[in-house]
């Protein structure tokens, strides 16, 4: 009797360390355009961290993010933030893989952080993702490039890869958010291809908090200081397209 107590106390231990731990930064691809070799990466964790060590592999080429361009976004990558990225790996349209990792030891399922393939299955760094558990072999992105992941952040495999919107694609900058994080103001700006929209925020709970209209010669201020610190979604709704981003109160 008194063995299966301890027991129950040890479970509900780990399970009491499980429920309050920290969430960890989870970095993922993104986007990825292999025409001009443009890779998005998102941060769907709770915590900042520095990626410019981490590395993109395309056997046999491989490139340290700090090594390579940064178009949009920092390395230091803020939970729910993204960063772009030129690499340089000989990505083609056509067939390819992409490998994203910790550190440069390619063949280990534990430095790599996530994967894709396209155009056809069984390239060299496809072991090494399903050993991690994050795709399924003999599987591939059969769409055409740019390519955009549409899980949640846990979702993982081929099914969860499609091509970029048109609307995405053009219009994949609608708005801009600053400065992100931030303690007391918000400011949201479309850029000039948006006349009007409507601008909608939502907390993570799904509770939505702020509803106005929005043109393209302002700019929304919002007063954030009454805010629970946390992550918000802005959505920003036109006639063309509906765009989300992600915004840090701190």
């Amino acid at each position: 009797m008194k063995k299966n107590y301890n027991i129950k106390c040890i479970l509900s231990l780990v399970l009491f360390a499980l429920m309050f731990a920290p969430l960890k930064a989870q970095v993922r691809l993104k986007i990825v355009n292999p025409t001009t070799g443009a890779v998005t990466l998102h941060n769907y964790g709770s915590s900042t961290v520095n990626i410019g060590t981490y590395w993109l592999c395309n056997f046999p080429s491989y490139n340290q993010l700090n090594t390579l361009t940064v178009t949009q976004g920092s390395l230091n990558l803020a939970a729910g933030a993204e960063v772009t990225v030129t690499s340089n790996v000989g990505l083609s349209a056509s067939d390819s893989e992409l490998g994203l990792y910790d550190s440069n030891i390619f063949g280990s399922s534990v430095s790599m952080k996530d994967y894709l393939q396209w155009g056809s299955a069984g390239h060299q760094r496809e072991v090494v993702a399903v050993n991690k558990g994050i795709w399924t072999a003999g599987t591939f992105v059969n769409a055409a490039p740019p390519f955009e992941y549409n899980g949640n952040g846990a979702q993982n495999g081929a099914q969860f890869w499609a091509t970029l919107g048109i609307e995405d694609f053009e219009f994949g900058n609608s708005f801009y958010v600053y400065p992100n994080p931030s303690k007391t103001e918000l400011n949201i700006q479309l850029n000039n291809r948006v006349s009007k929209a409507n601008l909608e925020v939502f907390d993570l709970l799904g509770k939505q908090i702020v509803k106005q209209s929005i043109g393209s010669n302002t700019v929304s201020q919002i007063n954030t200081s009454a805010w629970i610190s946390g992550i918000y979604l802005i959505k920003i709704s036109s006639e063309h397209n509906t765009e989300t981003k992600r915004f840090i109160k701190q």
